[in-house]
């Protein structure tokens, strides 16, 4: 096959699919393979000549070929160019993770949320509250003013200027995720995330076709030399990160580190999304800087999910006006025509004196985390817990496959949550995480529990 053939193969592929051409590229080639017009051992053109022929950058057809290497799709040698290695290897898809945080009949600490609704203030809703809607009949797609009025006068403590204009309230978190990649994300597009980040996130990237690529993490956070590089190979159309403290690991990035973060994605051509779903639980506030730095320049996903309770499933997107009449719009082609009023009146009332109520609830967490981590050590001397800065779990290493210690906690009657299903490629890993926000004599019973396992 010579290089007009090859691209002759992948140019059908190329026609039928949209987003940035690296990705879409990528795409080709993988579909080419999987039907078998690309075949085993068949050469790919040189990366000049693939360039030139598809009018696009070499640094962007050396990204698509480092990715399909990785793939095992092809393989390289200096002098010898590259080639096809075999046909794409079919994957059973994987589990969706809210399947694998349901605990049913067994003690719950995969899923990192509150106990039940304790932290809930006292609320009360009457008919007459309802009547007040605007407009009476409750269909309100971007929420209740008086609501958004509320969370934008929080999140301006950190982003001078928001207003009630800049917030959208949506079912939860994870629906203003779907909301945000569902109409800023072609399809075929790559999606920055953490390398380790909330699995709720990559089901959603995947749901909507695009490709979640993973940016490597240290004890401090990302890497910021690591995210320009990536940026540049993949041209992302949303890259996410998290604001404060990062889901799963429960740590919080440094001042300095978040100064660097700011500086990559400043001018960055990428819609950049900043996950603020635990902020308020960080045991020692430290400011947000990567929000404040980055200012209106980002889009923040806020929730009172961890912070209060799940079943309220009250969240919000704060962005640019007109990036919420966007997400309204998509919000009334695909989702729902508004989140529910009820759930909202009492999202209003539980903002009513919150700041007071959050001393308490980070401390409660703090004294949590610490007996925890004690008794790991004790229990578990072999096991490697992350510090944790705030949030409702910890991210702990073990000595053998988290994946395989997560079934066989299963099997004891405990719920755990596999590290896998917190990577942006599901790669397994020798991590779990063990959400520590539940009564003392419950993490007593588990703990026992998991010994036995570990035995």
């Amino acid at each position: 096959m010579d290089d007009t053939e090859f691209i002759d193969a992948i140019s059908p592929w190329l026609a039928d699919n949209d987003g940035p051409i690296g990705a879409r590229l990528t795409l080709a080639i993988r579909q080419a393979i999987s039907t078998g017009q690309l075949a085993p051992r068949q050469r790919l053109p040189p990366e000049r000549v693939l360039a030139k022929a598809l009018h696009v950058s070499r640094p962007t057809v050396s990204g698509v070929i480092d990715e399909l290497r990785s793939s095992g799709l092809v393989s390289s040698r200096q002098g010898s160019g590259t080639w096809i290695t075999g046909t794409e290897q079919r994957r059973e898809p994987p589990v969706p993770f809210v399947e694998m945080i349901q605990a049913t009949g067994r003690i719950d600490l995969a899923a990192a949320t509150a106990p039940d609704a304790s932290w809930l203030p006292q609320t009360r809703i009457e008919t007459a509250d309802l009547l007040t809607s605007e407009p009476a009949n409750g269909l309100i797609p971007m929420g209740l003013w008086p609501l958004r009025e509320a969370v934008a006068r929080r999140a301006s403590a950190f982003v001078s200027g928001t207003t009630a204009e800049n917030v959208i309230i949506t079912s939860g978190a994870h629906q203003a995720l779907a909301l945000v990649v569902a109409s800023l994300a072609p399809r075929g597009s790559t999606v920055l995330v953490e390398d380790t980040t909330y699995g709720g996130l990559v089901d959603i990237i995947r749901a909507n076709g695009c490709h979640a690529v993973g940016v490597t993490r240290d004890n401090d956070g990302v890497l910021p030399d690591e995210l320009s590089d990536l940026m540049k190979r993949h041209r992302p159309s949303i890259t996410t990160l998290v604001s404060s403290v990062h889901s799963p690991t429960g740590t919080v990035s440094s001042p300095s580190r978040c100064a660097a973060l700011a500086e990559v994605l400043h001018n960055a051509p990428t819609h950049v999304v900043l996950d603020e779903t635990y902020a308020d639980l960080e045991f020692t506030p430290s400011g947000r800087p990567l929000c404040t730095a980055l200012g209106d320049r980002s889009i923040r996903i806020g929730s009172l999910s961890k912070t209060l309770w799940t079943g309220l499933r009250t969240g919000w997107v704060i962005a640019p006006a007109e990036v919420c009449e966007a997400l309204t719009g998509r919000r009334w082609q695909q989702f729902d025509l508004g989140p529910s009023v009820a759930s909202q009146l009492i999202a209003l009332q539980s903002l009513d004196g919150i700041e007071d109520r959050l001393i308490k609830r980070r401390h409660s967490l703090e004294e949590r985390a610490a007996w925890t981590r004690d008794a790991i050590a004790a229990a578990f001397p072999d096991w490697v817990p992350t510090a944790v800065d705030g949030g409702l779990a910890m991210w702990i290493e073990l000595p053998v496959d988290g994946a395989t210690f997560a079934g066989e906690a299963a099997a004891m009657g405990v719920a755990v949550l596999a590290g896998s299903a917190c990577r942006a490629d599901n790669a397994a890993t020798p991590h779990i995480r063990l959400c520590f926000d539940r009564p003392i004599d419950v993490l007593e019973t588990a703990l026992e529990r998991l010994v036995r396992t570990n035995a």
